[in-house]
């Protein structure tokens, strides 16, 4: 599949790594694709950074929303997981019920000394969430429904659009509606072909 990718794709996808790991993240989430996706039509394809701009979407727009959501990492748990049906606040009564009070604060805390050991054993490579995942097959169906012969920043965009991921559509949702930037991408990328 990655032979597929353009130039301007891959470094999206080694972006994303950076992006992780700036926000202190142990795996690469659809938000860090996001970012890096972004980032990379802002230095790479004028085109597209111009649709993305002009819908609210800029590398700094989205740190900017990042941290006003007060989750450098992209997500808030609560509301990420009451999107599936999971009641956080119930489920740190039960741990707490199981393993003691503040077992899970106290399992938060050790995080990052997991992280660092993990880095030193994986060169630092952190691996993709199965969000993360989806959005690079999302890219692939997306370039073969096209019948596109690549898969270009353009294909990971609709990729991350096409996904059900709480915290990057919620990003998106603040500034154009999500189908609303499907359209535009597609347009662009017919008017280009």
């Amino acid at each position: 599949m990655f032979e597929r990718f353009t130039q301007q794709a891959r470094q999206s996808v080694i972006s994303a790594q950076e992006e992780a790991q700036t926000l202190e993240a142990t795996q690469i989430l659809p938000v860090h694709l996001l970012l890096s996706t972004v980032s990379t039509a802002e230095a790479t394809t004028p085109l597209l950074a111009s649709v993305l701009a002009e819908s609210g979407l800029t590398s700094a727009q989205l740190r900017a929303d990042l941290h006003a959501m007060g989750a450098d990492s992209g997500y808030d748990d609560a509301a990420a997981l009451e999107s599936v049906g999971i009641d956080l606040d119930e489920v740190r009564r039960a741990i707490d019920a199981q393993f003691g009070e503040g077992a899970l604060d106290a399992a938060a805390g050790s995080a990052p000394r997991r992280r660092r050991l993990f880095d030193s054993l994986k060169g630092g490579h952190l691996p993709f969430s199965s969000g993360a995942k989806a959005v690079l097959t999302n890219s692939l169906r997306e370039s073969t429904a096209r019948k596109d012969g690549y898969i270009g920043t353009e294909h990971l965009l609709l990729g991350i659009l096409r996904g059900a991921d709480p915290a990057a559509l919620s990003l998106v949702s603040r500034h154009v509606g999500p189908d609303e930037l499907r359209a535009r991408i597609l347009r662009t990328m017919d008017a280009a072909a």
